[in-house]
């Protein structure tokens, strides 16, 4: 897709006389060269080492009573061994899908062999142990070969930390033991960044972002007793305000209108919505107040950033949409009956699509992309 548009706007320069015959051609060569993209044998490879891992993990399992406890300890060690092996031999060779493949195979067999040995041994411990335990061993994998998929099992490890600690302290009383978990778990937050970082992958970078979210979110809540409605639409803010205007502090690191006003937006909305529907018995006029803040806030994303962010348009687009229709069932729906709002509601939305066709148009007139 990425090269698609690339290719669509280097023919549009070149028409338009930004770029001289043969440039575009040139400038497309160098980013083949530098960006491989989608290859269906490394994703093949990646598929065949997860079925491999659960296939031994399976015959372990299948045939317990029958191996003898030593031989269990030395299989899945040779497997972790052999997986990291070749993991060494393929970055040699320069073969990066292989070496991801086997780094995958190798981070699922040390999560299995975690389980096992546990459970053979009877070792004590609990979930958030376990999920501590094997974040961190992938965390060590992705660092040391700056892997990307490694550093996407980190931050996926990492989001499983989070909800077992979670689900161990809940939303209780502030004690000593939640906040060491709380301190532990933003390591591994801020280190799976740090993985991300190196191995240069997007999904990682937007996991770890989500795991800071989340985490932001169970430490307001848990040291300050901040409810996630409240603190949901000030984080939005704070991002929009660093995504509308980017200090110059960090370096070109946030694009105006990038990825941080896009979860400035998402985190803005959501918090919106969340105070809405926490309301308890409000009045017709709070409701409507609310509804007011809510629609007036979708406007103002489409005029702040609507024209340069697409997915921030289209979140506006639904927020105006959703929240017209809750104005319309609370305001006409208990009037007109159920066959009557269907068709008021879908006149509404009839009406927004068109508005939104008109805003569409102008924004294309305007030479902004879609």
């Amino acid at each position: 897709m990425l090269r698609k548009y690339i290719a669509r706007e280097i023919e549009q320069w070149t028409k338009g006389g930004l770029l001289e015959p043969g440039q575009g051609e040139r400038l497309l060569a160098d980013h083949d060269a530098r960006h491989k993209g989608f290859s269906l044998s490394g994703v093949l490879a990646v598929l065949a080492a997860v079925l491999f891992g659960a296939a031994v993990v399976a015959l372990v399992a299948s045939n317990w009573e029958l191996i003898a406890r030593p031989f269990r300890v030395f299989l899945v060690a040779a497997l972790i061994c052999l997986s990291l092996a070749v993991a060494v031999l393929s970055r040699r060779k320069n073969a990066p899908w292989m070496m991801e493949a086997s780094l995958v195979a190798g981070i699922l067999s040390y999560g299995a062999g975690l389980a096992l040995i546990s459970q053979m041994y009877h070792i004590s411990g609990d979930e958030t142990g376990f999920m501590l335990t094997w974040a961190t061993a992938a965390l060590v994998v992705s660092l040391a070969f700056s892997s990307g998929l490694a550093a996407i099992a980190a931050g996926l490890l990492g989001l499983g930390l989070l909800w077992a600690q979670i689900d161990v302290f809940g939303s209780g009383s502030v004690n000593t033991v939640e906040g060491r978990a709380i301190t532990i778990t933003l390591l591994v937050a801020l280190v799976s960044g740090i993985a991300a970082l190196r191995s240069r992958s997007t999904v990682a970078g937007h996991l770890v972002v989500i795991l800071l979210i989340c985490w932001l979110l169970w430490a307001a809540h848990g040291l300050l007793g901040i409810e996630p409605k409240i603190i949901l639409p000030v984080m939005g803010s704070a991002a929009l305000a660093v995504g509308w205007w980017p200090p110059a502090a960090l370096g070109g690191f946030v694009e105006k209108h990038g990825w941080v006003t896009s979860y400035g937006t998402v985190l803005l909305l959501s918090g919106l919505a969340l105070l809405q529907l926490d309301l308890s018995n409000p009045s017709l006029l709070v409701e409507m107040i609310m509804a007011a803040v809510i629609l007036l806030v979708s406007v103002l994303l489409l005029v702040l950033s609507g024209g340069l962010s697409p997915l921030v348009r289209r979140l506006a687009y639904f927020a105006f949409a959703a929240e017209t229709l809750y104005v319309v069932s609370e305001t006409l729906g208990s009037l007109i009956g159920s066959s009557g709002f269907l068709f008021v509601g879908g006149l509404v939305l009839a009406v927004i699509a068109f508005i939104v066709m008109k805003i569409e148009k102008r924004i294309k007139a305007d030479g902004e992309l879609l």
